[in-house]
């Protein structure tokens, strides 16, 4: 079976599936280098220390680094899935 991805760039559908899949705009802790890596945090889901950052922050570093958001088509497998990825935006998985 092929599976079809999703990669957006639109804040406000972005914004709309963090919220459906109960997630909030979040970043590793910054250390002396820069700030860390930008993460959405799933409730249940946290796998490292995620410090909550404001939509604004985390749009203007999404922006700044040139990512998409990237998830599965939710018809997949019969249910709606939690999984993504940030990716670059000319990420090669990206449909036509």
């Amino acid at each position: 079976m092929t599976s079809h991805l999703h990669i957006i760039t639109d804040h406000e559908e972005i914004r709309r599936w963090t919220e459906a899949h109960h997630g909030a705009p979040a970043r590793t802790a910054g250390t002396a280098a820069g700030s860390g890596a930008l993460h959405i945090d799933l409730v249940g889901v946290r796998t490292a220390e995620l410090e909550h950052i404001s939509w604004q922050e985390w749009f203007t570093a999404f922006e700044e680094q040139g990512l998409a958001l990237c998830y599965p088509d939710p018809h997949i497998h019969g249910g709606t899935s939690a999984w993504f990825e940030l990716v670059p935006r000319d990420d090669p998985r990206a449909a036509p």
